[in-house]
């Protein structure tokens, strides 16, 4: 493991090496008035930590994912337009897995995250054409549009 801290005028810069995998590279959240040390980017190299960060961030969204799907079924979306707004929310989540977070994740969170996605889109979409089928039994076959 190598480890180096530079200084030059009132920044610190530093690189840590820990194995030849490739590395999680991100910008931490920053505050003003922590003015120890200004880190612009962060590499990491351990697999379990970058599992540990990016499981983090994926609860995270899954969280306001769950947030949306409670308000549809709550009927605080007029209408249908609650339904294509949660698959949304689902596609891009699913695809921010696949495409950014895939390189990183272990095997098994990676499919225990896309089995909760497939959940909840199969479940949104059970009660999505449930509703439909009962505004058609009510409206008769008017109120089904195609």
């Amino acid at each position: 493991m190598k480890f180096k801290i530079y200084r030059r005028k009132k920044k610190l810069t530093g690189k840590v090496h820990y194995s030849k995998k490739l590395p999680y590279i991100f910008n931490p959240a920053y505050r003003k008035n922590d003015e120890i040390i200004d880190i612009s980017k962060l590499s990491i190299y351990n697999a379990k930590m970058i599992d540990n960060i990016l499981s983090e961030k994926y609860k995270r969204k899954y969280k306001r994912l769950l947030k949306l799907v409670y308000l549809l079924y709550n009927d605080a979306f007029p209408g249908d337009s609650g339904y294509p707004a949660v698959l949304d929310e689902s596609a891009k989540l699913r695809s921010l897995l696949i495409d950014k977070y895939d390189k990183y994740l272990s095997l098994n969170k990676r499919k225990k995250f896309l089995k909760e996605l497939d959940y909840i889109e199969s479940e949104v979409k059970l009660r999505y054409v449930e509703r439909r089928v009962f505004e058609s039994q009510i409206f008769g076959m008017d109120g089904i549009k195609r």
